[in-house]
């Protein structure tokens, strides 16, 4: 059986910031662990919280990635990402009001314990300064990512798609990598 790899260009976005580029082959085929089934991370008691910083998007001909940045934490964020409705996935965490975001299937990603900013006494220090709206150029299913929640301790993006597709869900002490096929 032949392996065919393809050489695709990648770009790397910064939430409203500006691309990069680089070369890379990599195989088009959906991987064995992509699937559409709901991901969730391994229970842990008194996980800490993690402070989310960055939302950055990367794409190649063959798939698009959306990469959660926290301050670096053991054991790393806790998460669950799962398609929902429309009518559930489109609606801010505590006031129940209606969001917009593009797309047509809705990957739901909620980190928990987390929050975008840390309090110091009176102070707030905001650790997430992007924007809450993403819309980046040049993916192949991602249509917009938009933060849908900061609501005791979890904070919720959606990813809106083109499609319900294949993804994985993979956790560092630093980050969420959610790749969709």
């Amino acid at each position: 059986m032949a392996l065919l790899l393809v050489a695709c260009g990648s770009e790397k976005k910064q939430a409203g910031g500006t691309p990069t580029s680089g070369t890379l082959t990599v195989s088009c085929e959906v991987t064995s662990d992509a699937s559409t089934a709901a991901r969730t991370s391994p229970a842990l008691q008194n996980r800490e919280t993690m402070y989310l910083t960055g939302v950055v998007t990367e794409t190649n001909d063959c798939r698009d990635r959306v990469v959660f940045s926290f301050r670096k934490g053991m054991p790393g964020p806790g998460y669950e990402v799962r398609y929902e409705p429309a009518e559930s996935a489109k609606l801010e965490d505590g006031s129940g009001t209606a969001i917009a975001i593009e797309g047509s299937a809705f990957l739901v990603v909620r980190l928990s314990p987390a929050a975008t900013a840390v309090t110091n006494g009176d102070k707030l220090e905001l650790t997430y300064t992007g924007p809450k709206h993403v819309k980046p150029a040049g993916t192949r299913h991602v249509v917009e990512i938009a933060k849908t929640g900061d609501f005791e301790a979890a904070v919720t993006w959606v990813i809106g798609l083109d499609e319900e597709r294949p993804f994985t869900a993979t956790a560092s002490e630093s980050q969420l990598v959610v790749d969709i096929s």
